[in-house]
């Protein structure tokens, strides 16, 4: 799944582990803006117990936290208020 957010392309997907107890969530995060092309903001990774919470809450989880690395990279742009 793929949204774009504030210039970036947030990419999220999920897998259950090798012993199939746990979501492994990854967010990668690029910019695709011209303001943004630069950037290089971390991959986001979650591992989640399955138990706990299903797959969409897994990765709603960890796009909303690539969301917040997004807003925290414009924030540190003076130029971008």
């Amino acid at each position: 799944m793929a949204v774009e957010y504030r210039g970036f392309r947030v990419t999220v997907d999920a897998k259950a582990d090798a012993t199939d107890t746990q979501w492994l969530c990854r967010a990668v995060v690029e910019g695709i803006e011209a303001q943004a092309q630069e950037a290089k903001l971390p991959c986001v990774e979650l591992a989640i117990p399955k138990l706990k919470i299903d797959v969409l809450m897994a990765l709603s989880m960890v796009e909303q936290t690539a969301k917040q690395a997004v807003d925290e990279w414009h924030a540190k742009q003076p130029e971008l208020a």
